[in-house]
């Protein structure tokens, strides 16, 4: 009986889906999820550490880096010079989402890349 079976589904093509079923690849990603962090900036400690939080645990962060802007003019431009450099020598990504009264900026590691449309 089996041996009409494998022939019933020889010469129907049962076996050749069954085949490509087993050929197929699974692509897992190498980062399972990302914690994106919403963060508000009230000062240049808590900028050093939101960048310090994108390169250690390569989580992006949205920053709105307003009340810096409107409380320490210097501090913040002192946390442009920095988010410059960390472009710069970490790769990491950075853009202005919103500046509508506000600035709000994503953050990202090198290992996820912002696409501008």
């Amino acid at each position: 009986m089996k041996d009409i079976m494998d022939y019933l589904k020889k010469n129907l093509g049962l076996e050749e889906e069954e085949g490509k079923e087993d050929q197929e690849t699974i692509i897992v990603p190498e980062h399972s999820f990302y914690e994106i962090i919403l963060m508000k900036i009230h000062n240049l400690d808590e900028f050093d550490y939101a960048l310090a939080q994108v390169l250690e645990e390569k989580n992006p962060i949205i920053m709105d880096i307003s009340i810096l802007e409107k409380d320490s003019p210097d501090d913040f431009k002192l946390a442009g010079e920095k988010l410059k450099a960390f472009r710069d020598n970490d790769g990491g990504e950075a853009i202005l989402l919103c500046k509508n009264g506000r600035n709000i900026i994503i953050v990202t590691p090198a290992e996820i890349k912002l696409i501008r449309k």
